[in-house]
């Protein structure tokens, strides 16, 4: 048999044998074949010692030792240093299978039979050590994967609090500051400013003027409010939001002085400017529950007319109806046939081929018109609503694809991608109604894939888990929507099923120009890539995102660039056109 050449010749390996003769073989053979990190030790008292010291990359440990046997060895192990532990060869003259078992039991990753053959201990110490480096590149690689992605998230997270014209807090500084005040039952005061005449200026003097006395109404406000602890921001284009703490009172003096400090003229760019101004005030204490209600009291109190301000009545709560109004009309849009779904394709990049498509829920009220989803999902998720709407798109989905299969309009391993809602998949029988649904179509397995949001699965890790993995067991596949947003722990990702990776749009809208953006997407295809599992990078929109993806190993893109969500007879009419045109 030849000899094993040593790929880890800076491997630190510890001989634990009470036998000196035993560790100096080893030890010996070894070094002889370039290992120059081998210590030998024939005190297992003094193990405990050494690995606090240093842990080595594999421990060769004998079975059979006074004072500490290799059975207590390895449940020391086990308890003192459960993730970070060495591989643990096991040296011993017994090779009954009780002894295998246990040992096995205990942690141990091979055996080595006394007296030693040297071509098999040097192939079992280089297999094991293989392993154990590999593993931890793999562990290093996700390390910096989640490294990436905290920074990139600390700082999308910055940006996404600061306006970037007045560069003042922005709605959602001012809402997570306003809730945390709410979260600790303080009190306070809510002054709701809305600018009158903002639009006009910037039409008749330009966007550019118009940005200019933005920050000069900023630079009003915080002279005026620099001392006084208050917190102020913008909550639109045309809205500031002036968060005063402390127990309510004198709010009609503050609420005057702000409507004078708004209507005063500006001079902006050698010119004399003039705003109107409203405020509405919310003045009786956060008792109310939410930050989003508690500024939604203070908007509903902005006065009719200009240059004046009012305070939150109970009366003014009829403005709220428009919300309920909403939800009555999502509860019968199925039933009134208002929902419908649009499809958007996702293409191969390799070749180009169409391989599937996302299903995307759509609504059209007779009366209310075309609501976006960003207003209705959120509606939906807090009402419970999205358990109907979700069942009814899946059904929806399952039926549209028997229908392409069945009349071939689609290639048989066409796949649709339909998403799931965190409230469904909390829903302990979810998994059991979707398999049951499906078997009781037509659709081949493996046709309908389930995604799932990368922060919904920790809502409930275990019970996501649960479901996730009767899904796979049935040919379902998994797709992680949103990756990359660092709100998941990645140590979670190898036990789940998961199929496919969606890189977030967030990272890949600027990847071409963001070197830090491409760096993360490319770790994601990475990772990807090392956990078998396919990737689908979302939002692309330019030739550059193309070019960029396929160099980095991206199997598949969906995004405007290609085509927008379709409805069905417009989908089909595109696969045709583009199988039948080759890909762009």
């Amino acid at each position: 048999m030849p000899e094993t050449s040593p790929t880890y010749h800076d491997a630190d390996i510890l001989v634990l044998d009470d036998n000196p003769v035993n560790v100096e073989l080893l030890v010996s053979l070894l070094e002889d074949h370039g290992y120059h990190r081998v210590r030998g030790e024939t005190d297992s008292r003094r193990l405990e010692t050494l690995l606090h010291a240093r842990l080595p990359d594999l421990l060769l440990l004998d079975i059979r030792m006074p004072h500490l046997d290799g059975y207590r060895v390895l449940e020391l192990l086990k308890a003192r240093w459960p993730a970070q532990a060495p591989p643990v060869i096991v040296l011993s003259a017994q090779s009954d299978a009780d002894t295998r078992l246990r040992a096995l039991h205990l942690g141990a990753r091979d055996f080595l039979t006394k007296p030693f053959d040297q071509f098999e201990v040097l192939q079992r110490i280089h297999n094991v050590l293989e392993v154990h480096f590999l593993l931890r590149q793999r562990s290093s690689r996700a390390a910096l994967l989640e490294e990436l992605v905290d920074q990139r998230t600390a700082q999308l997270h910055r940006l996404s609090l600061t306006d970037p014209v007045t560069e003042r807090p922005n709605r959602r500084a001012l809402l997570e500051r306003l809730q945390q005040q709410v979260a600790q039952a303080g009190q306070g005061t809510l002054y709701f400013i809305a600018l009158e005449g903002m639009d006009d200026i910037a039409r008749l003097h330009g966007y550019g003027v118009a940005e200019a006395l933005s920050r000069a109404v900023g630079e009003r406000l915080q002279q005026y409010l620099g001392r006084s602890g208050a917190v102020f921001g913008v909550w639109s284009s045309n809205e500031w939001l002036v968060l005063e703490f402390g127990v309510p009172g004198g709010f009609a003096g503050r609420a005057a002085a702000l409507v004078e400090l708004i209507t005063r003229g500006f001079e902006v760019e050698q010119l004399l400017l003039h705003l109107g101004g409203r405020v509405g005030v919310s003045h009786t204490g956060f008792e109310y529950g939410s930050a989003e209600r508690l500024v939604r009291l203070a908007s509903m109190a902005l006065p009719a007319e200009n240059n004046g301000w009012q305070c939150y009545r109970p009366e003014l709560e009829q403005q709220l109806l428009t919300l309920n109004r909403y939800r009555q009309a999502l509860r019968a849009a199925a039933d009134h046939r208002e929902l419908f779904l649009v499809y958007q394709p996702k293409v191969e990049l390799r070749g180009g081929r169409i391989v599937g498509a996302e299903a995307l829920l759509r609504w059209i009220n007779p009366e209310l018109g075309f609501i976006s989803p960003a207003d209705f999902i959120p509606i939906a998720e807090a009402s419970g609503e999205i358990l109907r709407l979700g069942d009814w798109v899946i059904d929806a989905a399952i039926r549209q694809l028997e229908r392409w299969l069945a009349q071939e309009l689609v290639a048989p391993d066409f796949r649709l991608a339909v998403n799931v809602a965190t409230l469904q998949l909390m829903q302990p029988g979810f998994a059991d109604r979707l398999i049951t649904r499906l078997r009781q179509s037509r659709l081949p397995r493996g046709a309908l894939e389930v995604e799932v949001t990368e922060s919904g699965l920790m809502r409930n890790v275990e019970l996501a888990l649960t479901q996730l993995r009767q899904l796979a067991a049935q040919g379902i596949s998994i797709a992680i929507d949103d990756f990359g947003t660092g709100y998941s722990s990645l140590a979670y990702l190898k036990s789940m099923p998961v199929s496919v990776l969606k890189i977030d749009q967030a990272f890949v809208n600027q990847m071409d120009t963001d070197s830090q953006d491409r760096r993360l997407a490319e770790t994601v295809i990475h990772l990807a890539r090392n956990l078998g599992c396919a990737t689908v990078a979302e939002g692309v929109e330019r030739p550059e995102h193309i070019e960029l993806l396929r160099e980095m190993g991206c199997m598949m893109v969906q995004g405007y660039w290609y085509s927008p969500p379709l409805k069905p007879e417009a989908f089909i009419a595109y696969y045709r056109q583009h199988h039948a045109g080759g890909a762009d």
